[in-house]
């Protein structure tokens, strides 16, 4: 445990720590907010689809500047400077709401640039981690930041959902303005060793060796081949959970909250097992487990609720599909722990320090494959519905994740500095 803690020494890492959990919470209750507006003003589960796709297309489009831009101007700068975009975005969406002004189309730019602003900062966030505590630190730093994270998971859905059902959606955005700005000033505490690059070679060669050197290291491509299948396949059932809750559970804004918030509660029983299993299994295996495992969670979630909801007692439906339903997301949440604390671990201490940016840049590319994931299990739920398309998503996404696995025996070994 005094081991696990160790890098709550580092003052910044303390203040980076608190920024990142306000950050996370005001993303979640953006998701959960826009998601059920959209889903109100629209009925159409292909248009929340479409606010997901772009709100996460920025990722393809930055993802090849954002390690190289954090390389040059500070990681720390261009934290500070993303996220007081976000800051602008969630205020000018609050005030256009408050006066009954707001349209689908400030939705669709706000989305956007929200995606924009998250993929600069994500990569700089998470390049930090070892500039603060150091590579034999990180995965310890990892998990307390998965454990701060996974309570903004909860309490970013569930809160956003109950201030929706009693406020409505502008006391929403205010509240995610308000987390966001505190969140801003706690970045402004952080003070890291690192120091821009002055670096004679141009942004596109940058680019060129940074993809060039990820070819050559199975750990960090097992974890960014995974990283696309899941951001395809598996993450967008976030896109359509509004309509499993509103289409097929028949509940409001408040369980569909409830709903969003179930996966942080499954991850702080995934952060216990990582710390037992990490002892046994190396990073990759701990990595393509957990996804498997959420992929698995996620095809139950979508036939388990379709079907219970379904059946009738009595005359009346059966009252266990919301149950399920909660459970299930639970238990895929447990498997996104798995996923989310070893996807930058494994980066970050297989990369070297030079490429350290580029390497989270790249990922910040394998997590851009969502929007493409967004826009097809969007069409597929209007066409055949939202469980076969959630079905046919994560069937694959389990399928293709252990065939990766398999097929890079590197990426399965242990790396140096792993415990055993």
């Amino acid at each position: 445990m005094v081991r696990t803690l160790a890098p709550l020494g580092n003052r910044s890492f303390r203040n980076l720590l608190m920024s990142n959990a306000l950050w996370w919470q005001a993303m979640w209750m953006e998701m959960i907010v826009t998601g059920w507006l959209v889903f109100e003003m629209t009925h159409s589960a292909f248009d929340v689809a479409l606010i997901g796709f772009y709100r996460s297309i920025p990722l393809l489009l930055t993802g090849f500047i954002a390690g190289p831009l954090a390389n040059r101007l500070g990681r720390v700068r261009v934290v500070i400077l993303s996220q007081w975009i976000g800051v602008l975005v969630t205020a000018t969406l609050g005030i256009l709401l408050w006066y009954n002004r707001l349209a689908f189309w400030h939705l669709a730019i706000g989305a956007g640039l929200f995606g924009m602003s998250w993929s600069l900062s994500w990569t700089a966030r998470r390049a930090l981690i070892p500039d603060l505590v150091g590579k034999q630190r990180t995965v310890e730093a990892m998990m307390i930041e998965s454990f701060t994270q996974n309570i903004a998971r909860v309490i970013g859905p569930f809160s956003c959902g109950y201030l929706y059902a009693q406020l409505g959606a502008t006391a929403c955005y205010f509240a995610i303005f308000g987390v966001s700005f505190i969140s801003f000033l706690c970045m402004l505490r952080v003070h890291s060793p690192h120091r821009p690059a002055l670096l004679n070679t141009s942004q596109w060669n940058l680019m060129r060796e940074g993809l060039k050197y990820m070819r050559t290291s199975q750990p960090i491509m097992g974890a960014l081949l995974i990283t696309a299948i899941m951001n395809f396949l598996a993450f967008p059932y976030q896109t359509i959970l509004p309509v499993f809750a509103h289409d097929i559970l028949g509940k409001g804004p408040y369980e569909y909250g409830v709903l969003g918030a179930c996966n942080g509660i499954g991850a702080f029983f995934g952060l216990y097992a990582i710390n037992v299993l990490r002892a046994r299994l190396s990073r990759g295996w701990i990595f393509s487990i957990g996804s498997v495992f959420q992929s698995l969670a996620l095809f139950a979630f979508a036939f388990g609720t379709s079907w219970m909801g379904a059946l009738t007692l009595f005359g009346t439906p059966f009252a266990l599909a919301y149950p399920l339903a909660i459970f299930l997301l639970v238990l895929s949440g447990l498997g996104q722990a798995f996923f989310s604390v070893m996807q930058s671990a494994i980066i970050l201490t297989a990369a070297r320090d030079d490429m350290r940016d580029r390497a989270m840049g790249s990922l910040v590319l394998a997590i851009g494959t969502g929007p493409l994931g967004r826009l097809q299990i969007g069409k597929l739920t209007e066409v055949y519905g939202a469980p076969i398309a959630l079905g046919l998503h994560t069937s694959v996404a389990m399928v293709a994740t252990a065939l990766v696995a398999a097929l890079l025996p590197r990426f399965r070994a242990r790396l140096g500095g792993e415990r055993r």
